[in-house]
């Protein structure tokens, strides 16, 4: 299924999630994307590929509308009413945006209820993932993606659905871009 991770510092954002794509039992793809930078705010999705896909082009879609429209980049509690309507097709996702200019975080369950933690895994490692996040001390967006790396890696080890190859989402917050 693969594993994705979210972590929120106070200086930023930063959401990771392996390539592999299993389905049945069987390893179909070792390059399957499930983060995805849309500019000034990121989603990772697990899920059946065909759901994910959807997901992944709705919520783009969405994205590009919103920003058009407002000519303002899509705020997170927005990004996550989008992602949480689109989730209810069986994908579990982890969101980044800017909320009051800080980098934040948000879960969204496969029903689509959304969670507000500072640390999210989702997918077939989720468990040992999370003991890695919950573990580990984060307070620059370089050390939440170190964090991020381990605990993927971590559910690599010992998760059959989850690879070793690993994408890395960061966002910043506006007091560190300055």
């Amino acid at each position: 299924m693969a594993t994705i991770v979210g972590v929120e510092t106070d200086g930023g954002a930063v959401l990771a999630g392996d390539r592999l794509r299993v389905e049945e039992g069987t390893v179909r793809s070792r390059d399957a994307r499930h983060v995805f930078d849309f500019g000034a705010v990121g989603a990772a999705a697990v899920g059946e590929t065909d759901a994910v896909e959807e997901f992944r082009r709705r919520l783009e879609a969405e994205i590009r509308s919103h920003d058009t429209e407002h000519d303002d980049p899509t705020s997170l509690g927005r990004l996550a009413t989008v992602a949480s309507n689109l989730a209810s097709e069986g994908v579990e996702a982890v969101v980044a945006g800017r909320e009051d200019g800080r980098a934040r975080v948000r879960g969204v369950d496969a029903g689509g209820g959304i969670v507000t933690d500072d640390r999210f895994a989702f997918g077939s490692g989720a468990e040992l993932a999370l003991g890695v996040l919950e573990s580990g001390e984060a307070e620059s967006v370089t050390d939440a993606a170190e964090l991020a790396r381990e605990a993927i890696a971590a559910a690599a080890d010992r998760d059959t659905g989850t690879g070793e190859e690993i994408d890395v989402y960061r966002l910043e917050s506006e007091s560190e871009l300055g």
